[in-house]
């Protein structure tokens, strides 16, 4: 199986990955990266990519598969401005957080073909930094990777989905299929809520202590693994937060209420049932990930 000719549009630590990922896995006979000059040249240094342009719709126009591997809103801009250049059999898919909003504009751009042309993605990996030059082959590798196409997942896959689906299993990557709508939802608790918790736990301590107070220095490590999520990309988060606003906030006042009633029980025998009933489903959720 091959990929043939693959374009990745965004050179940044997802792109850049995935495209290293593709060459050492022998999927893909030509990747064009598309980015700005300095990292196409970057990128072919790295071993990442045959070609480069700075154009999206140029990169495009030869290939076969096409990753949209920037924030959600860009790569809803992207796909509306690639969309004539793309070969009519080629197949778009992305990398982004939120899916509902991607597959509703890929459904205005594209129409009835929508789900022949565009395959929704989200792998289920990353650091709390950004940029090629952290970019690695094995980034995916034992990962999760969402699609979510968008007839749903009734429907027999089509043979460039089917391709899609070898090729990332081919980088160590797990594929599940659910509908935008469940991504979204399911992803707002496990992944953008976490990020919002470590957030506020920065934007407290800063309040309370300031930059330069040396009582910061008093701590176990499980601060540090808390903050560590605060050190994400603020830009990309804001494109997420927007584009998943109403299941944050529901994910939001579903965590305020059980700051409130952790507040309550201070002090008293509910407090530790709050623990205990904490720790098994903490257990619970760590066995059944192993």
């Amino acid at each position: 199986m091959s990929l043939n000719r693959v374009t990745v549009i965004g050179l940044g630590l997802m792109g850049g990955s995935l495209a290293l990922a593709l060459r050492r896995a022998g999927v893909a006979k030509h990747i064009v990266g598309c980015g700005r000059l300095e990292l196409q040249q970057r990128a072919r240094e790295m071993g990442a990519i045959d070609s480069g342009s700075a154009d999206p719709g140029e990169s495009v126009a030869e290939s076969d598969f096409v990753f949209l591997c920037t924030p959600v809103e860009t790569s809803i801009k992207l796909m509306a401005q690639i969309a004539p250049r793309l070969k009519p059999a080629a197949l778009v898919s992305d990398v982004g957080s939120t899916k509902s909003a991607f597959a509703a504009a890929a459904r205005e751009i594209f129409g009835a073909s929508a789900n022949q042309r565009v395959l929704p993605g989200h792998p289920i990996a990353g650091r709390e930094v950004s940029g090629l030059q952290h970019a690695s082959a094995d980034l995916y590798a034992g990962c999760l990777w969402v699609l979510t196409p968008i007839d749903g997942t009734e429907q027999e896959l089509i043979p460039s989905h089917r391709s899609l689906v070898s090729a990332l299993e081919s980088i160590g990557a797990q594929v599940i299929l659910i509908t935008p709508e469940e991504h979204d939802r399911t992803l707002a608790y496990t992944s953008h809520l976490p990020q919002l918790l470590s957030t506020a736990l920065s934007l407290t301590l800063e309040r309370e202590f300031g930059h330069e107070n040396p009582a910061l220095h008093i701590h176990a490590g499980g601060l540090r693994s808390m903050l560590r999520l605060a050190a994400s990309d603020p830009a990309m988060w804001q494109q997420i937060a927007e584009s998943n606003q109403a299941n944050l906030a529901k994910a939001l006042e579903s965590m305020e209420v059980e700051l409130r009633q952790l507040r309550e029980s201070l002090g008293s025998a509910e407090f530790r049932k709050k623990f205990e009933q904490a720790r098994e489903f903490a257990k619970c959720l760590k066995d059944s990930s192993e």
